[in-house]
């Protein structure tokens, strides 16, 4: 039963790119693309493939906030290898060092490497330092600017740290008053912006080893740079495309930030407290997208702990559209919300149990017991879902070998289970855990790489010959590569541009610049230590998320 809504209908265009894809567009520019003048140009980067660009939400939102902006002028880019399009803008192909800013939407640390490749194939100097007056603003945002700046601050002017629709207006509203100042005074005024850091107005002091002791702001730069929270305002698909990784699927994010508090996940931590779209506002936005997708996709840390996601799903329902969602919270899952999913076309049910033992979930702060983990997997099942995908990670804090082998009990348990109950394949997906900043965590060492190499080898060798399970697991090298960049400093800098720019392998690059990736990843860090992102205060403080690591981690 509809909630008095009324039926919005949104103008939209179709277009073609200058690389000749389709796209419908369902905000339309308030000028056309391309067009000169006095207005500010944005080149607005998301560093890797089309398909994964415009399938983050946080790289549509941004984009729709700046095409709909009063004096800017917006264009993507991508980087995709081998399109023979590098260096110049998506719409309509400007190369970028004509554009007044570029920016990058950073989510991954592995994109760091792209984004020094963008600016290469711009002919722009990989260093903030190097770069001239007349050159474009280089600044980013998104998660890993929450995270941890610090391994690209040298090659960046100005990093946006906390949420689009708080940051971008005063950030929009100084370069546009400033515009014929010099490029040093810009990037000054960009520092009095809050949550706004500019790396080169601040020194850090280091030891004899080269490691950071202190940090202080150059005058007019306090520190930490606080992030800032937005007013509300939710993200939604502004461009919709069959060449999407979620192809023509509408994206809309029903909810914000996680009251769980996983101690390992920093998406629980960083957004403050949880916000809930309204559920009219969430069919009033799918209605105006039906003319131009049947797909929907709803984008929430925790789908299950929205308090109207049940009449949000019967209202998806009536309206005929297909839904696809991420993991559900164990807990949440009953046999009323598994048939609304099965109903809505889903027929994957995504569950993440995270390790194999009740006393390690505890310590991570997933209290979910076995019963209930494996009561899900039966109601999934019974409620017609296909495949039941259980998701697991590797190395955590004080794990053992018996943690390890539970996973594999737990696992055959779950297939027995979901076989009882219908027909579901259960598939296991192992990542190793990587120690990220603004969590309980960030001070335990990440698991080496043959360490990983062999519990997954072991997990297999159990699980393969279990039918109807399917085994999948990330990289452990990959892993590595990621718990370095994920708490390393501005040292990381030289060996991010020499793998850009001159293809040396990763590992080979840190030797080079003398940097310890063991003393990085592979070690707990101290108590008092000065940790590399605390230059940047978002989340809770430091010391309430030390006094949760250390009343958690057992001590000899």
């Amino acid at each position: 039963m509809s909630r008095g809504r009324r039926r919005r209908k949104d103008a939209s265009i179709k277009g073609t790119s200058a690389e000749g894809r389709l796209e419908t567009w369902l905000k339309r520019p308030p000028r056309p693309m391309g067009g000169r003048g006095r207005e500010l140009s944005v080149a607005l980067c998301y560093p890797s493939e089309y398909s994964l660009g415009m399938s983050n939400l946080g790289f549509q939102f941004t984009f729709g906030f700046l095409i709909s902006h009063e004096g800017v002028r917006c264009e993507r880019v991508f980087w995709d290898e081998g399109s023979g399009h590098l260096g110049r803008s998506y719409e309509t192909g400007t190369p970028l060092r004509d554009f007044d800013v570029i920016a990058f939407s950073i989510s991954f640390e592995d994109d760091y490497f792209n984004v020094v490749r963008v600016l290469e194939a711009t002919g722009l100097a990989p260093f903030a330092a190097e770069r001239e007056e007349g050159d474009p603003l280089i600044i980013f945002g998104g998660m890993c600017a929450f995270l941890n700046a610090e391994p690209i601050a040298p090659i960046v002017d100005a990093v946006l740290v906390g949420e689009a629709d708080a940051l971008l207006p005063p950030f929009l509203a100084v370069l546009m008053s400033e515009r014929q100042s010099g490029r040093d005074l810009i990037i000054r005024s960009l520092a009095q912006v809050p949550g706004i850091y500019v790396p080169a107005l601040v020194d850090i002091e280091r030891d004899q080893a080269g490691r950071a002791v202190g940090f202080s702001g150059q005058e007019g730069v306090s520190l930490p740079i606080r992030s800032a929270c937005g007013g509300g305002e939710f993200a939604e698909t502004v461009v919709l495309s069959p060449d999407a990784y979620f192809s023509d699927m509408f994206l809309i994010e029903i909810s914000r930030g996680c009251r769980r508090g996983c101690r390992f996940c920093a998406a629980g931590h960083v957004y403050g407290a949880v916000r809930h779209r309204a559920a009219a506002d969430v069919i009033e936005r799918v209605e105006a997208a039906l003319p131009f997708a049947r797909r929907v996709g709803l984008v929430s840390a925790s789908l299950g702990d929205h308090p109207e996601i049940r009449w949000i799903l019967r209202e998806l329902l009536s309206m005929g559209v297909e839904v696809s969602v991420a993991s559900l919270r164990i807990e949440s899952v009953d046999a009323e919300l598994a048939g609304l999913l099965v109903d809505c076309g889903v027929r994957t049910a995504t569950l993440a149990p995270e390790a194999g033992t009740e006393l390690l979930r505890r310590r991570i702060g997933k209290g979910t017991s076995d019963a209930v983990i494996l009561r899900a997997v039966a109601v999934a099942s019974a409620a017609g879902m296909k495949t039941v995908r259980l998701y697991f990670m590797l190395g955590l804090p004080g794990e053992t070998d018996e943690d390890v082998e539970a996973i594999a009990g737990l696992v055959r348990r779950a297939q027995s289970v979901a076989s009882a109950q219908g027909r579901a394949r259960v598939t296991v997906s192992l990542s190793p855990f990587v120690p990220k900043p603004r969590t309980p965590f960030a001070w335990a060492p990440a698991a080496g790489e043959r360490e990983l190499r062999q519990r997954i080898a072991a997990l297999r060798r159990v699980l393969s010959a279990k039918p109807r399970v399917r085994l999948t697991s990330a990289g452990p090298r990959e892993a590595r590569r990621e718990a370095v960049l994920a708490r390393g400093g501005r040292e990381l800098a030289g060996p991010i541009v020499m793998v850009a720019t001159q293809g040396v392998p990763w590992k080979a690059a840190l030797r080079r610049a003398g940097v310890d990736a063991e003393w990085i990843a592979g070690r707990e860090y101290g108590a008092d230590e000065l940790l590399p992102w605390e230059t940047i205060d978002s989340g809770p403080s430091k010391d309430v998320l030390r006094m949760a690591y250390e009343k958690i981690m057992p001590r000899p």
